[in-house]
């Protein structure tokens, strides 16, 4: 599972007054959210460059909230808890709710250094993602006033952070982070989760942030779609969609679920915002997934190394 994802963050990061009934929705979703996304995290590592220990753990920092408006979560520590995933490493470890995490892998919690721009569960997300795939995860915790040690013995998965978000795009990735919009995934099922969390991991796995950088691509929404930015940014859109099926057939999943996605009303809304043509359109979708499909998963079902794709890394991603 993920080692960290945001939690129960969508009012409060607003300011807005929270009830006992709006925790538990938004936790559940990140719950659900982390289960599907830990078994595509999981199965695909070996494609990832980076990969991290899953431990099922979803923390939360208390700057991410509003000031007080979280106070009664983190009574221990500005680190805590937020939930553990059923039948995961940390729920099998002791790990609880509410626990504060005071230290992980030895480094103290308090001398984290963090940018400008970073909470403090982002610094945390670092150290537990550095974690060598030969060692467990070691978490120093508090409880009812009482330090406790815990030994996470956790399987690898692509190091991404995946995570419900309050605002924004319906689904994003910058490369080390995948957000989800709450009521953008409350309203999918969990195949049709899969189907988006897919998409985005691709564009992790593909190095598309990179290969942007590097050629000189401006992402930015003034700039996206227009001249050679459009036709790079066009491209990575269509890679991950290609790279998408081949995650989900290793994850158990038919792969033409996504041609199917794509043509329905929950497709349609997805792929809304097309920013003057950096994104195909839906029937441009479905047909380029359908033919990656019948020529390269044709027994529709995994497992299945798409060198074809992953060779793409290697590659410029120009617009030229």
């Amino acid at each position: 599972m993920r080692g960290l994802i945001l939690a129960a963050a969508v009012l409060l990061a607003l300011g807005q007054p929270v009830l006992a009934q709006d925790w538990q929705q938004v936790e559940a979703q990140d719950l659900r959210l982390a289960r599907v996304a830990d078994g595509l995290l999981a199965v695909n590592a070996a494609m990832c460059r980076q990969t991290m220990p899953l431990t099922g753990a979803i923390l939360h920092s208390a700057d991410q909230y509003a000031p007080g408006a979280a106070d009664a979560r983190f009574t221990q520590g500005l680190l805590a808890v937020a939930s553990v995933q059923p039948g995961s490493p940390a729920e099998a470890a002791g790990l609880r709710p509410d626990d504060a995490v005071l230290a992980i892998n030895g480094t103290s919690i308090a001398t984290l250094e963090l940018a400008a721009d970073e909470h403090l569960r982002e610094g945390a997300f670092a150290v537990l993602a550095a974690t060598p795939p030969e060692q467990s995860v070691t978490l120093l915790v508090a409880r009812d006033g009482q330090p406790h040690s815990l030994s996470l013995a956790a399987p690898r998965g692509c190091r991404v952070l995946v995570e419900i978000s309050g605002s924004g795009a319906d689904a994003a990735s910058d490369g080390r982070v995948i957000q989800l919009r709450y009521d953008f995934a409350a309203n999918l099922s969990d195949q049709e989760l899969a189907i988006v969390v897919a998409h985005e991991l691709a564009h992790a796995i593909l190095e598309h942030r990179r290969r942007k950088q590097e050629a000189g691509i401006d992402n930015s929404r003034e700039q996206a779609a227009r001249g050679r930015n459009r036709a790079a940014n066009r491209r990575a859109e269509v890679e991950a969609d290609r790279l998408s099926v081949h995650l989900l057939a290793n994850a158990g999943y038919d792969p033409l679920i996504a041609v199917q996605f794509w043509r329905t009303p929950q497709g349609r809304a997805a792929n809304g915002d097309r920013r003057g043509g950096v994104y195909p359109s839906v029937r441009q979708r479905a047909r380029q997934i359908e033919r990656e499909v019948d020529q390269y998963l044709p027994l529709r079902t995994g497992p299945s190394w798409p060198q074809h794709l992953l060779d793409l890394r290697d590659q410029p991603i120009t617009g030229d």
